[in-house]
């Protein structure tokens, strides 16, 4: 269950697929209080909050471990959310609508 209001902070962020190379920004990441998460542009130029745990670092530079969106869901208080899964201080889930994303955890709480 949600239970605080929360609005996605941008509209069309980064994309990429298992194997693409994401270009990471240390100034962008510093900005931050989420441990695990870093900064990144992908191929085609959008960009966005990457888990650290799906990133292979490199020679080449960091390439994806699986496919990634970073879109996050704007909900309000009271609206129904299903976890699919949690990633560092985030969890990524559907609301009633079908709508899938990511949500901050500190925005949901676990009911029966």
């Amino acid at each position: 269950m949600v239970v605080a209001d929360y609005d996605r902070p941008y509209p069309d962020p980064i994309v990429v697929r298992a194997g693409d190379i994401v270009l990471p920004d240390a100034e962008q990441t510093r900005q931050t209080d989420f441990m695990g998460w870093t900064w990144c542009r992908g191929p085609d130029g959008r960009e966005g909050w990457v888990p650290n745990g799906w990133i292979i670092q490199g020679a080449q530079g960091w390439r994806m471990r699986r496919d990634f969106s970073a879109l996050e869901l704007s909900v309000r208080k009271g609206d129904r959310f299903t976890l699919d899964f949690s990633e560092s201080g985030f969890v990524f889930g559907r609301v009633v609508t079908g709508e899938a994303g990511w949500l901050p955890d500190a925005v949901l709480q676990m009911t029966d």
